[in-house]
């Protein structure tokens, strides 16, 4: 079990920030390697991301829901799925929230990932170095998209 507890700052108020959060698309695009597909009758969403652990690329399949609450802009997001080869399997929940921290917000985050199969110990081995570029970069993607969106 891979846990996962990040705290990411974001240079711009909460509305603004829960409004790309709660928007699954523009998520996507902050995420390296990420992809969405078609969407369920049942409001759930294909989904792809090319992982990279070492020299090893691998290609995560999935079925996302989400459940948000905009009120207390919070929300939950569930995802399970495979690689591409079909050896390795996931389930992942996480929980997230956007909270005032002037000048800006910042985004809770917690999650857990189980991994079974044949990539489940190259996959956890790597999982920290792996999420904490991830996040990283997400933070970077979400600043710069927030700082367009407000400036529009």
């Amino acid at each position: 079990m891979i846990e996962v507890n990040e705290r990411i700052d974001v240079p711009a108020p909460p509305d603004e920030v829960w409004k790309i959060l709660s928007n699954p698309r523009d998520v996507v695009d902050c995420v390296p390697g990420a992809t969405l597909g078609e969407a369920h009758e049942d409001g759930t969403l294909d989904a792809a991301v090319v992982v990279k652990f070492g020299p090893a690329k691998v290609t995560f399949k999935a079925v996302v829901g989400m459940e948000l609450d905009e009120a207390t802009k919070t929300g939950q997001v569930s995802s399970k799925g495979k690689d591409n080869q079909g050896g390795t399997r996931f389930n992942a929940k996480m929980n997230f929230g956007v909270v005032d921290q002037p000048p800006g917000s910042a985004i809770d985050i917690k999650a857990t990932v189980e991994i079974t199969g044949r990539l489940a110990s190259l996959v956890e081995g790597g999982a920290k170095l792996v999420v904490k570029y991830m996040t990283n970069e997400f933070s970077k993607r979400l600043a710069e998209r927030v700082s367009t969106e407000t400036a529009k």
